[in-house]
């Protein structure tokens, strides 16, 4: 029997997902923006063809049969009118939905659900702001919300949540075979008590991207909102590229799936609670690549903020990374390792911490059941900053603890290097400068080999990239 349209779409979206992630390997690969240049009309057989506008361009790519100006069929461009109902006519798995440049009221949630029969749903904008009827506090966009479509794209919309008391979540995003939300911003605090994103690629062959997410202005400290957020229902694999969240108080990214693998490479995660970061993979791999959290602001921020946190799972990456600790409501460290942690390595990554009683590395005790055996590597790594008090390295209760060429360089009063608390491991071809005690053990076996610890902290260099001789981490960007 010939394989029918969804039957495709369900081969072909995982795939078009995975292209569009190609090069996570290394750098994030750049993508031209979707409005392609004009079509010159030109054929591969030297004729001529009829010009093909953008957005049914991008509708073919996604597989869609063509695109709809949502304008054409009652969209009001000025917010005068909502749109709700428009673009609930609109949706077709047939057609991709377009918004032109213009802001666009809406007032109900639309929902586009695989009960309903819809395979796929795509929404994309052109400078095209959406915004929430004042007062909106539940989902804007639900797609896939009661039961999931085939695949969910939304790109280049923006949402407006100046307005008191107005949020809600902008996008539910729940596809078995693929999901992309792509050059998507949320302007303005989001002072309503729920979290803004979240994906779900219900389909273990499934995958989702996320690029260039821009929530810059977080929530209000006293709220639990997360900026965006991985799903229960996910069994998929998740790309993170490049995106841009900030202030908010109960986690930046919780990529924390049940299932799944997940990828977080690039962009910018700043002065959010709990972590910046976090990432889980029970039984798929984790990376977390050439990302830069910083924390700055103890002013309206969430507790405990730590910078990345790797929360489970025994195939977990971070490297080429730069933590920052500078001012903190408080904090459990810059990378921290979870209790559930099974087995991680952190390489060529800098951090700095400046405030005091904080660690830059924090390798927690196992919980339950969970083994100690590791291995936890720490490879390649600066540590800098002036706190004081505390440690900058602390660990306990693991086995297979390997800590290799590092430079801990920490200024501050009563600061001591390393703290070890049963543990089994090694530290090699490091330099250890400190004010307090360079290694503090308790009924710990550390095999230590070439390790330099000079009377006083050794100079590090503008950046903090240098450590002695040895150049650590030089290839990260410091701006």
């Amino acid at each position: 029997m010939p394989p029918t349209r969804r039957s495709l779409l369900r081969r072909l979206a995982p795939l078009s997902v995975a292209v569009a992630t190609a090069g996570c390997g290394g750098a994030p690969t750049p993508v031209p923006p979707w409005r392609d240049p004009p079509d010159d009309g030109a054929d591969d057989t030297g004729g001529t063809t009829t010009p093909v506008d953008a957005p049914t361009r991008l509708a073919r790519e996604w597989g869609f049969d063509d695109a709809v100006d949502l304008t054409t069929v009652g969209a009001d461009p000025t917010g005068t009118e909502p749109i709700d109902d428009v673009v609930r006519s609109a949706v077709d798995s047939e057609r991709l939905l377009y918004l032109p440049e213009g802001r666009y009221r809406l007032d109900e949630t639309v929902v586009a659900d695989g009960s309903e029969g819809v395979d796929r749903i795509g929404l994309v904008g052109e400078n095209a702001t959406v915004v929430p009827a004042d007062g909106k506090d539940d989902v804007l966009f639900g797609f896939g919300a009661g039961s999931p479509v085939d695949a969910a794209y939304c790109k280049g919309i923006t949402f407006d949540f100046s307005a008191e008391n107005t949020g809600g979540r902008p996008l539910l995003a729940r596809a078995s075979d693929a999901v992309l939300i792509e050059d998507v911003t949320v302007r303005g605090e989001a002072d309503v008590d729920q979290d803004l994103f979240r994906i779900d690629v219900t389909g273990s062959a499934g995958s989702g991207t996320v690029r260039r997410l821009r929530l810059p202005d977080g929530a209000p400290a006293d709220t639990k909102v997360t900026g965006c957020e991985v799903g229960d229902d996910n069994r998929g694999d998740l790309s993170f590229l490049d995106c841009e969240i900030a202030g908010f108080p109960d986690n930046g990214l919780y990529a924390d799936p049940p299932h799944g693998s997940v990828r977080v490479v690039g962009g910018s995660y700043r002065n959010n609670g709990v972590a910046g970061v976090r990432v889980n993979a029970p039984d798929g791999d984790a990376v977390i690549r050439g990302v830069h959290v910083r924390c700055d602001d103890a002013d309206g921020a969430g507790e405990n903020m730590r910078g990345i946190r790797l929360r489970g799972g025994r195939s977990v990456l971070v490297e080429d990374c730069f933590v920052e600790l500078l001012e903190v409501t408080s904090s459990d460290g810059a990378i921290t390792f979870a209790s559930e942690l099974g087995a991680a390595t952190v390489r060529n990554c800098l951090i700095r911490v400046d405030t005091d009683g904080v660690n830059a590395i924090r390798i927690k005790s196992p919980a339950g059941e969970t083994t100690s055996e590791g291995p936890f590597v720490c490879d390649s790594i600066t540590v800098v900053g002036d706190a004081s008090d505390g440690a900058a390295i602390e660990a306990a209760y693991r086995s297979g603890v390997s800590f290799r060429e590092l430079c801990v360089h920490q200024s501050g009063g009563d600061r001591d290097g390393v703290n070890l608390a049963s543990v089994d491991g090694e530290f090699v071809d490091s330099v250890v400068a400190v004010t307090g005690d360079p290694f503090v053990l308790s009924e710990s076996r550390l095999d230590r080999r070439n390790v330099s610890v000079p009377d006083a902290p050794v100079a590090v260099g503008r950046s903090g990239q240098t450590c002695g001789d040895r150049d650590v981490g030089s290839n990260l960007d410091m701006e």
